[in-house]
């Protein structure tokens, strides 16, 4: 059951992300940077970066999540995640390195 809500919340979070494409005119060139964070961590980015989207998981689904977005597109990339505070990293964030604000 845990997993068909996890596929749910990644075709959900995918089409959010494909739709800013189109409504933020990014170019072929530009590609989503995925990121798990914490809300500090989320906050830095949001400040960075616009625009900047992002979805609330389980810690424990969280990675199972990141790598099912992974596979259902290759213009996805993820940023290296240390194991620090595994459990107050709650955030999937995907925001444009070249994006900024």
């Amino acid at each position: 059951m845990a997993s068909k809500e996890i596929a749910k919340q990644a075709k959900d979070f995918l089409y959010e992300l494909n739709t800013a494409r189109h409504e933020y005119s990014f170019s072929s060139g530009d590609q989503w940077t995925l990121s798990q964070s914490t809300a500090k961590e989320k906050t830095a980015l949001e400040a960075a970066f616009y625009p900047v989207f992002f979805t609330t998981s389980n810690p424990a689904e969280l990675a199972d999540l990141t790598q099912l977005i992974q596979e259902k597109t290759g213009s996805v990339s993820a940023t290296e995640q240390s194991t620090e505070n595994s459990k107050d990293r709650i955030y999937l964030v995907a925001h444009c390195e070249t994006k900024l604000k």
